[in-house]
């Protein structure tokens, strides 16, 4: 971080119950005024280092300063057993957004925010609340919407009443902000299925965009794990035309 021009810096943000988040905040490679800002968050078990050589070079390319995240803090990876626990996983965010509004180095306009991992959807319900949010890239409910529409079909012929099925819309149909959601086509969830949800007319909206990675161009695997440097190209190319263009340095 220290080595780097401009410097980095490790943030501390509280959150909830005495537990606070720890980041690394990199400025632009303008060092100077305002710039638009990418928080890059690890879903449950991800540590923030990996977003320190996985995500900064494609941000510094694109003019944005970043905050590396993750919901350990100063905790053990065992910690990952209290946060699963934990059924207000999203309230971390509107924290995070309440610590970048106060930076006058951020471009509070232009933040956007990409969920790392696609453990769980708790970014993707943090969209949903949190409308200071100008960009995201995330799982967009999807994984919530499969798994309760799975228990609908699992149950629906014995007891209707225990069927999570979800009254109020999730992000798909709400957020206020542009969404970007990516998955390759080999990956845990099937792009068929994916593409069902996000074209399901109750719950698609014009705000949500799906990009599905096939085995031939390959980022095809889950996570993207076969070739990540071709999803992250087209992850922060997406976020650039959202939050503005910036003047390239590399």
């Amino acid at each position: 971080l220290s080595a780097r021009s401009p410097a980095g810096e490790v943030v501390t943000i509280p959150w909830l119950d005495g537990h606070a988040l720890q980041g690394y905040f990199l400025p632009a490679p303008s060092g100077s005024g305002q710039a638009p800002t990418v928080i890059c968050i690890g879903e449950p078990g991800h540590r923030k280092e990996e977003f320190l050589f996985k995500l900064v070079p494609h941000a510094r390319e694109r003019g944005f300063s970043m905050l590396a995240l993750d919901l350990f803090g100063d905790q053990r990876d065992d910690f990952i057993d209290a946060l699963l626990r934990r059924s207000d996983l999203e309230s971390a965010i509107p924290c995070v957004m309440d610590y970048l509004e106060a930076r006058s180095d951020v471009d509070f306009a232009r933040v956007g925010i990409i969920a790392d991992g696609w453990g769980s959807s708790f970014v993707a319900r943090a969209v949903m609340q949190e409308p200071r949010l100008a960009a995201a890239v995330c799982d967009g409910g999807l994984w919530d919407l499969h798994e309760r529409a799975y228990f609908a079909s699992r149950f629906a012929m014995s007891d209707l009443s225990i069927v999570p099925v979800p009254h109020a819309p999730l992000m798909a149909s709400s957020a206020d902000c542009p969404v970007l959601i990516t998955l390759g086509e080999d990956g845990w969830l099937k792009a068929d299925r994916a593409r069902q949800i996000v074209q399901n007319p109750r719950l698609g909206s014009s705000n949500v965009m799906l990009k599905v990675f096939t085995a031939a161009e390959t980022g095809a695997e889950q996570g993207h794990a076969d070739n990540p440097s071709l999803a992250n190209e087209y992850i922060f190319d997406w976020l650039e035309s959202r939050l503005g263009a910036a003047a390239r340095r590399i």
